[in-house]
């Protein structure tokens, strides 16, 4: 085996990184004996808290529970992956753990656990990280496959076979979230306020009949449907103190057509556009969504929310 050189950091940027270059054998633990989250996210701190000089292990401890407690680390069936991001380290750090019986995360049986120790300055090394171990485990039965290794080395071999790397910046696709609610360009006004108030959603984006982005409705656009221009600015508006603009729109709410009243200027990139253009976009248009597009079809939105979860902690 070919002496393992990690690279040394000199920016905030990652390229061209194998990822078989952030560990080695002697950071995998095989067929650990922990059956719990909490014993392993122990036993691999521990081991590369001795390896490689980490300090303020316990502090580093309490950052890794907290991305388990997200409940975010369970990336793939019977694969966690951990995180936490250090003030002080230099490098990415991955230790790797496997398990016959299984250790428990919540009510889940995890066989394999992989931690990733980032930088705190380096913003997307985390998520490029996440995406160069995905292409290790893009066939179903990978995980049960490398369980099933019989060595630390074996197990190192297998992440190695494929020659993956890390992407070296993340794209649109990598940080998108599926949509799980949208409109269609022929519904009503009635339905978008049913699904805003049952999903406590603040934004849909609407699709035509072939699947194709349209437009987005919103709840600042729904208070300008109740509360037309020329109310906002009235100063005198005892003659409206009992929401009598909201009683036309009831009246009316499932005849308006979505089409008549969505925006069609909003946040939106192509899949494989460099991430940092979606969140350009999202402050361009002054919203907290960025809609991920192939060739016009919805493939999945970026909220901000998340992004800021991922990126900055």
């Amino acid at each position: 085996m070919d002496e393992l050189i990690v690279p040394k950091r000199t920016t905030v940027s990652i390229r061209n990184i194998r990822l078989t270059a952030l560990f080695k054998p002697e950071d995998i633990i095989h067929h650990t004996s922990a059956q719990t989250s909490h014993e392993i996210a122990g036993q691999l701190l521990e081991r590369l808290a001795l390896r490689y000089g980490i300090d303020n292990v316990e502090t580093v401890g309490y950052g890794v529970l907290e991305s388990m407690e997200k409940g975010n680390v369970q990336v793939a069936p019977g694969l966690a992956i951990p995180h936490a991001r250090l003030e002080n380290l230099s490098e990415l750090r991955i230790a790797v753990a496997t398990s016959e019986q299984g250790i428990l995360f919540g009510e889940d049986r995890i066989h394999l656990v992989i931690l990733i120790l980032a930088p705190a300055d380096m913003p997307g090394a985390y998520m490029q990280t996440l995406q160069g171990i995905a292409k290790v485990f893009e066939k179903e039965d990978s995980v049960r496959k490398l369980v099933a290794l019989n060595s630390p080395l074996a197990v190192w071999q297998y992440f190695d076979a494929g020659g993956h790397r890390l992407p070296d910046h993340l794209q649109a696709r990598h940080i998108m979230s599926e949509v799980s609610l949208f409109l269609n360009e022929n519904d009503s006004l009635a339905k978008a306020i049913d699904l805003f108030l049952d999903n406590d959603a603040s934004e849909l984006p609407v699709l035509d009949t072939s699947g194709e982005m349209v437009g987005v409705v919103t709840t600042s656009q729904l208070v300008k449907v109740c509360m037309p221009e020329y109310l906002m600015w009235l100063e005198d508006m005892t003659p409206f103190l009992n929401f009598e603009p909201f009683a036309d729109v009831v009246r009316r709410e499932s005849s308006t057509w979505l089409f008549d009243i969505m925006a069609t200027d909003y946040a939106q990139v192509e899949e494989d556009s460099p991430a940092i253009l979606a969140i350009r976009e999202i402050g361009r248009k002054q919203t907290n969504y960025a809609y991920v597009i192939r060739e016009r079809k919805l493939m999945g939105v970026i909220r901000l929310h998340e992004f800021l979860m991922c990126v900055l902690r």
